[in-house]
């Protein structure tokens, strides 16, 4: 390789974008910044690098223009100056992915070995791992520079503790980011472009930059701190096609993956602006996380109910758009999610769907305990036989009423009602499997079973039929 080779991410063209005329090509840092008007958004296949690229350009507005004008419209889509950005030209070469000098997101120690360049992207078997749908041969199948820098940035948002000394990112176990949408990139870009009090050093000023032991963390420093120890083999004399893109480019094919010692301590304070903190029954401050599909009885197809609770709370009147990542057992199971939520600009809207899908999570919660058990001798069963049906029909109705998010929005309490009803043709067909006899009592109980419903009417509606009951 050329010493002097650098793939400098200003001047190449590595972010994938749509247009607002439809068109998707690739651009550099500079382009995405100067020309994000006319952006639609970012164009990745996987939500982890569109979260992570979009993230990355706001933390670079932050630090070469520092906090909006007072004046500012969050809401606006307007142009950011080119001269705004003068302190990336001014700082070059802390924007080379290769070369000799100062690195992206990148520093190495002696005695530090190489690894796979795959070790970057999750999705990409690594080590022993056991994948069914992707193959590759470590050191054979490789990424291109540009897919290597979208796993760089990857790090801070969606690293997973993996071992001894290899910590996860500064959010722990990935939480679930939410991002406030504009109709584009400009527009995305500003509504979560606020004041903030204390700016701090990013990693790619600084790739090992300690996090503090104590007190508040800093913006720049909390969205960039790099988790891994990370140097990028040179490319390969000739090109092959890319085993993330498919591109044909010269691949990486090793690079430093190493482990940084543990990072953990109770006296820092972090609070990520994209995302959702709630307070556990203990009182301490949490961050919302998707749901483990394999270690839940209904694949987690309750989560979206979750996941809208804390984005109203968080986005009140904006449209939202919210991705989360779930791992299991340092990465023997991985899986991305994301949606959108069309928000109500109306605060009684807001208000009212929020007491809704609270109470939706509610009564799915108490439904199995409705069902009547088949005879006083039998009640200690209830559960297992009930929670197993209603675990397997939960993702299709689950599905169905997530689907109709804005007309939950909108439509109030008769939406919810028809919501519910989803229920019916599926506790139908679970009342003939808990009740299959012919005798008095058993018609009656499959009657019983088949009718039972969440209850999403109206306070005073509900408690009126309950009286005539």
């Amino acid at each position: 390789m050329n010493p002097n080779e650098n793939y400098n991410l200003l001047e190449q063209n590595w972010i994938p974008v749509l247009w607002t005329n439809g068109e998707v090509t690739r651009v550099g840092i500079k382009g995405a910044l100067t020309q994000a008007p006319r952006i639609r958004q970012i164009a990745a296949s996987n939500p982890m690098d569109r979260v992570a690229i979009l993230r990355f350009l706001l933390a670079l507005l932050y630090w070469c223009k520092g906090n909006p004008p007072t004046d500012a419209d969050i809401t606006s889509g307007d142009s950011f100056p080119a001269d705004w950005f003068k302190k990336l030209d001014d700082n070059k070469d802390f924007f080379n992915l290769l070369g000799e000098g100062k690195r992206f997101y990148q520093y190495k120690k002696s005695g530090d070995k190489s690894l796979s360049a795959n070790y970057l992207i999750h999705e990409i078997p690594t080590g022993t791992n056991k994948w069914h749908f992707r193959h590759s041969t470590e050191k054979v199948d490789g990424l291109c520079p540009a897919c290597c820098a979208m796993g760089l940035l990857r790090l801070p948002l969606f690293s997973t503790s993996g071992g001894s000394g290899k910590p996860p990112g500064i959010n722990a176990k990935p939480p679930i980011y939410v991002i406030p949408v504009g109709e584009s990139l400009a527009a995305t870009i500003r509504l979560s472009w606020r004041q903030i009090s204390i700016l701090g050093t990013p990693a790619w000023e600084q790739p090992d930059i300690a996090l503090p032991k104590a007190g508040e963390v800093s913006l720049l420093t909390g969205m960039t701190w790099l988790p891994r120890r990370v140097w990028l083999s040179n490319p390969q004399d000739s090109e092959a096609n890319c085993i993330l893109c498919g591109r044909k480019d010269r691949l990486i094919l090793s690079s430093v993956f190493a482990p940084i010692g543990s990072r953990k301590d109770p006296g820092r304070i972090w609070r990520d602006p994209h995302v959702i903190y709630q307070q556990s029954k203990k009182g301490d401050v949490i961050s919302l996380h998707a749901a483990d599909a394999l270690g839940a009885e209904d694949a987690g197809a309750g989560q979206w109910a979750r996941i809208m609770a804390g984005m109203i709370h968080k986005n009140e009147g904006i449209r939202a758009w919210a991705v989360g990542f779930s791992t299991v057992q340092n990465d023997k199971y991985l899986e991305a999610t994301e949606c959108f939520v069309p928000l109500s600009k109306s605060s009684d809207q807001t208000s009212e769907f929020i007491k809704n899908i609270e109470r939706w999570q509610k009564e799915n919660s108490i439904l199995a305990h409705k069902i009547p058990p088949r005879n006083e001798k039998t009640s200690s069963q209830k559960n297992i036989e009930i929670r197993s049906g209603l675990a397997a029909i939960r993702p299709h109705i689950e599905g169905k009423v997530s689907a109709k998010i804005e007309e939950l929005i909108a439509g109030g309490n008769i939406a919810w009602e028809e919501a519910a009803s989803e229920y019916r043709p599926m506790m139908e067909m679970i009342a003939q499997s808990l009740s299959p006899g012919f005798t008095t009592s058993a018609v009656q109980r499959r009657n019983r079973i088949a009718n039972l419903l969440p209850d999403m009417r109206k306070k005073a509606e509900s408690e009126k039929k309950g009286e005539e009951k």
